[in-house]
């Protein structure tokens, strides 16, 4: 009787967790990958239209990205491996700068796989020494939710960084 009971709280459990996730305020997967594309074609008109879209490439998440310097060719970095960089970060299409490290930075020992997916993404694409430019998705960069004052929901994020070093 009493594991019948928990069988019962158990199935009630999972139907009450996949119908909230089924509710209106939860992005699908239908939204978000129109999201993507949206961001994609964004991206790619600014690019054309500030005749900036020569040598970009289109990775298949969507970042966009140009390598400026390949680096010393031979130190990759892995995603459990913490990245020394310097880095401005724009909003796309507005030359302001909302988040700069002039002097290499390790965001206090991060490791790669806990940044940002854009940058997880591009810097994967230089070795160290290198230098690249990103132009990443609202889904690959902070989504709908943002850095409150900093960055808002839903920016497409303009980023030139360059690998320092590998630690």
């Amino acid at each position: 009787m009493l594991y019948r009971r928990f069988l019962i709280v158990c199935i009630l459990a999972v139907q009450l967790t996949l119908l909230a996730s089924c509710s209106k305020d939860t992005p699908s997967l239908e939204s978000a990958y129109d999201a993507a594309i949206r961001d994609t074609d964004l991206i790619r008109r600014y690019l054309e239209i500030t005749n900036q879209d020569s040598g970009a490439v289109f990775h298949p998440s969507g970042l966009v990205y140009k390598v400026l310097d390949k680096g010393n060719g031979k130190d990759t970095i892995h995603l459990n491996q913490v990245p020394v960089v310097t880095f401005t970060r724009r909003l796309l299409g507005d030359n302001r700068i909302v988040e700069q490290s002039p002097l290499p930075t390790s965001f206090d020992n991060r490791q790669l796989k806990n940044h940002i997916a854009g940058w997880q993404i591009g810097l994967q694409q230089i070795t160290k020494g290198g230098r690249i430019l990103l132009y990443i998705p609202s889904g690959l960069a902070f989504g709908d939710i943002g850095v409150p004052g900093t960055i808002p929901a839903k920016a497409i994020l303009a980023c030139d960084v360059s690998l320092i070093d590998i630690k």
